[in-house]
């Protein structure tokens, strides 16, 4: 009777293949006398979850315990906020007292997915209301966000202090933070896959104590405030949304703060004050009416929304908002809705769930700041005020109401199925069969029938209220393209070389190739962001007075590369929209065009790259081999590992490239950056090969050498390496193909190109030796065959990954050997002269490698260039002793150690810093190992405005100035 009981709710679900496949998987892991015994409440939601959702299927199945979560008594009612705040109280408070952050974060995402299984299961059985449901979402989200904001509150002030600020009489206050929920989260409003938008608020400016502070006590030395709020958002933001084995918390979206990606991640109140005073748009009055505390200081969160009271619900406004919000939602449906969508995308196609929203917070718009009682963040209850005060019909809020759960019903059935966070209705006739199921109706056409009344319902009044129409907007530049004459006179005088053909593409840009139609409103945008690019080009009266930037070196080819990139990304209106919204975001990629081919070609072919890294925030973090090893590992069981390798290198290339661009990493920085993602890179390729062939242990250490050794790797560095093995190791041939195997899922050029090119032949006899041999063969060759060169090659050399003990070794044995101070014998390659053998192998090089009459140009190889400076650090590096492979730290312990004097120290790394920064702009244009500078006039003007001076004469007066100081040293250091 009770197998019968379960087969009668698998025959009766929306999917009874895939029911009976969890099942029979279900009664390998459930007790026996619970699957006899089981009510037949408790089998019909078991079975819901099972034809309902992959994801809650899986969770339930993978842990037995969950069964409890699902048992009719705990379903009858959904759970009470406090009760869920005490719930997660509890878990945590042990774990806080320890000062265990990852287990109390560990805990908080496990919490939250027993929740979700709760949730789910309520839904999926129709034991709830779709109000509840969200509610309840939005429940978990609250607990949750304000237990991980009291997690990472005392873990900053543990570490930095409290932030403090001053009253108005002058005392010190303890600085309030909250964070604000908006949208579906500020309505109380959340979907099974909502994004959480959030914004961070602090009270005011300050500074951050150990101890508090007395009422006159200066600030000290202690972060200010700015600083601190930044950071721990930086540090909430990243607990939001890290995956983990306990699965994530939220998708986090911060895009709604003011400036967009531009700004900072926190504000103080009078900074907020100040924004929307003057830069506020609709959308953002929008934005702040489905606004809450959701963690932290409600005081300071009342205060916010006091502040931004008149904003977002003004007591006056023009009814243009109206065209501005239709025009919102027709380009939503033009851009953002993907050919095909628009009648199957519950929330932003026809008739969808945005519509009804618009219309609710368009009605809240104009009316609500002269009537309160409109003012409200939900959706269903502002229709029933919109009745009561004769805004709205009430069989129209009926319609709306109904379609609102109807559609959200949708939605939350299709997030439910794998976690994702999709609105459309799948294509597929199967999945709309078992949609029709789980929505409660008896076949397909059944169901479609109803979501086209709904759709009509909902469109048709979304039509009463808001008309599309078209802005006019003024631009200073010349209004007809055909005033030919004066177009050509202003882009000559902005250093446009080919006048006609930058007009024709500027014209393009506003007005669209002959194929493709542009609305007047993105016309308009576009003549907005012109004098944003004429404003970055050389003698431009529409450069900023506060511009940080230099001119760009070559506005026609930037201009070339601008029209490829909006062909490419294929959604001008959106595209020309971000842009307005997020002036930063348009010149960074004008500057990226001009600063790097290889980086604009790689924009160009992934043309989303560039937005998602400035709009996640990503380009503020500078990130450790380790941190890099560690997102690199989330993609371990990705099929294709070198497709993977490549996909994160070529984003991360692109993030650290922006950074130096920008200018929020130096040069130092940029090459520290470059050289932890070739070392994270090599770790997890030797993982990668490791697993392949079944090796537990790393079999050998991977010795970095070059300018790799030295953590001071640039665009298109090979990665100079070494493989070494342990003395005792047998089996040195087997390990030779591991190695091999190594620099191929590196090295090899695929459809997504390649990473780094390795370099293993540095190795005892170069390319003849053993690509993978023992740490004694490396000790007697070195000792007993080795020429100078090659010991001077160990003075930078640095174990990066594999073996650690191994590698350790190593680094001990060239520690000795490139000690001249006290040499280690035998070493065949020490002799009296060494420094006179260095000088002439320097002397040959620079005969050797610098073409004949281009000594000028070559700042690598030429008298007084890049190597004057680095045989000087590894000649000190073998005269001392020292073991310092990079080349700046090397020059900066002879200044320490009185190796050289101060002036000298001065001359020599000050001039060093200025070639090495000339290379570092060299290089990312091109990503070839340039040695030379142009010879021809126009590519040498180029190279000098990127490097920052007006023409070429005065940038090669400079470099020839930097190449006289660093000879004048080498000389003292290597007399010939």
């Amino acid at each position: 009777m009770q197998s019968q009981l379960w087969q009668k709710a698998i025959q009766g679900s929306a999917d009874p293949q895939r029911a009976e496949q969890y099942f029979e998987q279900f009664k390998a892991i459930a007790d026996a006398a619970f699957l006899k015994k089981a009510s037949a409440e408790h089998v019909h939601i078991i079975i819901s979850v099972f034809s309902g959702s992959q994801t809650l299927s899986e969770q339930l199945l993978g842990n037995k315990e969950c069964l409890s979560l699902l048992d009719p008594e705990k379903l009858k009612l959904p759970s009470q906020k406090q009760v869920l705040r005490r719930d997660v109280s509890n878990l945590l408070k042990p774990l806080m007292a320890a000062r265990d952050y990852s287990g109390s974060f560990a805990q908080l995402r496990q919490f939250k997915q027993l929740e979700m299984l709760r949730i789910g299961g309520r839904d999926l059985a129709r034991l709830s209301y779709l109000p509840d449901v969200v509610r309840d979402i939005s429940n978990i989200a609250d607990v949750s966000l304000e237990a991980l904001l009291q997690i990472c509150w005392q873990q900053f002030t543990d570490k930095f202090g409290i932030p403090y600020h001053r009253d108005a009489a002058e005392r010190w206050q303890p600085t309030e933070f909250c964070v604000l929920g908006m949208g579906k989260l500020g309505g109380h409003e959340l979907n099974y896959s909502s994004d959480v938008d959030v914004l961070f608020v602090y009270r005011d400016e300050g500074h951050v104590f150990k101890i508090a502070p007395r009422k006159n006590e200066p600030p000290g030395k202690g972060m200010a405030n700015h600083q601190f709020f930044n950071r721990l958002s930086e540090a909430f933001i990243a607990e939001v949304g890290r995956m983990t084995s306990d699965g994530f918390l939220f998708r986090i979206d911060l895009r709604l703060r003011p400036e967009g990606v531009a700004g900072p991640l926190s504000r103080s109140l009078d900074s907020y004050e100040n924004y929307y005073a003057q830069w506020g748009q609709t959308w953002e009055r929008m934005m702040l009416i489905k606004t809450r505390c959701v963690a932290g200081d409600e005081e300071l969160a009342s205060e916010f929304l006091e502040m931004v009271q008149p904003f977002r619900y003004p007591r006056s406004l023009s009814e243009r908002v109206l065209r501005d919000i239709s025009a919102m939602k027709q380009r939503i449906e033009n851009e953002v809705v993907k050919a095909g969508e628009l009648e199957r995308n519950v929330k932003l196609g026809h008739g969808g769930i945005r519509e009804i929203e618009f219309v609710a917070q368009t009605q809240q718009l104009l009316h609500a700041g002269r009537t309160p009682f409109l003012q409200g963040a939900q959706t269903l209850p502002t229709l029933d005020k919109l009745v009561q005060y004769k805004l709205l019909a009430k069989r129209d809020a009926q319609s709306l109401t109904a379609a609102y759960i109807f559609l959200r019903d949708v939605e939350h059935r299709l997030q439910m199925e794998s976690n994702q966070q999709t609105h459309t209705i799948p294509t597929e006739r199967k999945a709309r069969e078992r949609l029709a199921k789980l929505m409660g109706f008896a076949s397909l056409p059944e169901f479609e029938a109803a979501k086209k009344e709904h759709s009509n319902n909902v469109r048709a009044i979304y039509d009463k209220f808001l008309r599309s129409d078209e802005s006019h907007g003024t631009s200073s530049l010349p209004s007809d393209f055909r005033d030919e004459p004066t177009w050509t006179k202003l882009l000559t005088g902005h250093a446009f070389r080919d006048p006609a053909k930058a007009l024709r593409l500027i014209r393009e840009f506003v007005e669209g190739p002959g194929f493709v139609h542009v609305s007047s409103r993105t016309s308009e945008l576009a003549r907005e962001l012109l004098p944003k690019f004429f404003g970055l080009c050389p003698n431009s009266p529409f450069k900023p007075a506060d511009s940080k930037y230099g001119d760009l070196s070559d506005p026609d080819r930037v201009l070339a590369r601008l029209d490829s990139f909006i062909t490419a990304y294929g959604t001008r209106a959106m595209l020309y929209d971000l842009w307005t919204s997020n002036p930063s975001l348009f010149q960074l990629l004008l500057l990226l065009f001009d600063r790097s081919e290889f980086l604009a070609e790689v924009a160009i072919r992934t043309p989303d790259l560039v937005d998602e890294l400035e709009l996640s925030g990503r380009l503020r973090r500078s990130k450790t081999a380790e941190e890099t090893l560690r997102d690199l590992r989330y993609g371990l069981e990705d099929p294709d590992q070198k497709a993977w390798l490549r996909k994160y290198h070529q984003a991360e290339f692109m993030r650290i490239g922006l950074r130096d661009i920008l200018g929020l990493a130096d040069f130092e920085q940029n090459l520290f950056e470059l050289s932890a993602l070739a070392d994270a890179c090599l770790q997890y390729a030797l993982e990668v090969v490791m697993r392949k062939n079944k090796v537990k242990a790393a079999p050998f250490a991977i010795i970095a050498m070059g300018k790799l050794g030295g953590n001071e790797i640039t665009y298109g560095s090979d990665l100079d390496i070494l493989f070494v093995a342990d003395s005792k190791t047998k089996n040195l041939p087997a390990l030779q193909k591991l190695a091999a195997e190594v620099m191929e899922t590196l090295s090899q050029r695929t459809e997504h190109g390649a990473t780094f090119e390795t370099d293993a032949r540095l190795r005892p006899d170069g390319a003849k030796g053993l690509l993978v041999n023992t740490l004694k063969a490396y000790e007697d060759y070195y000792r007993n065959r080795a020429q100078l060169w090659e010991i001077q090659s160990l003075t930078r050399i640095r174990p990066v990954a594999g073996n650690a003990a191994i590698g350790d070794a190593f680094k001990n044995l060239a520690t000795e050997l490139t000690n001249f101070q006290k040499p280690s014998r035998p070493l065949l390659s020490h002799t009296e002269l060494w420094k006179q053998q260095i000088a002439k192998m320097r002397l040959r090089i620079e005969k050797e490698r610098t073409p004949a009459g281009k000594d000028h140009l070559a700042i690598k190889t030429g008298s007084g260039g890049l190597i004057d400076a680095e045989f000087m650090a590894q000649t000190f590096c073998l005269e001392h002793g020292w073991l310092e492979p990079n080349t700046m730290r090397a020059l900066m312990r002879a200044r320490e150690d009185n190796v050289l004097n101060e002036k000298d120290s001065e001359q020599l790394i000050s001039n060093y810093r200025e070639l090495r920064r000339i290379e570092g702009i060299l290089r990312r244009w091109s990503y070839e190992g340039e040695t030379e500078l142009p010879n021809d006039a126009e590519p040498l003007y180029r190279v000098a405005v990127r490097c920052g001076y007006k023409d070429a004469e005065a940038f090669m007066a400079a470099q020839e100035r930097f190449r006289k100081a660093i000879r004048e040293i080498y000389k003292k250091v290597l007399p010939s």
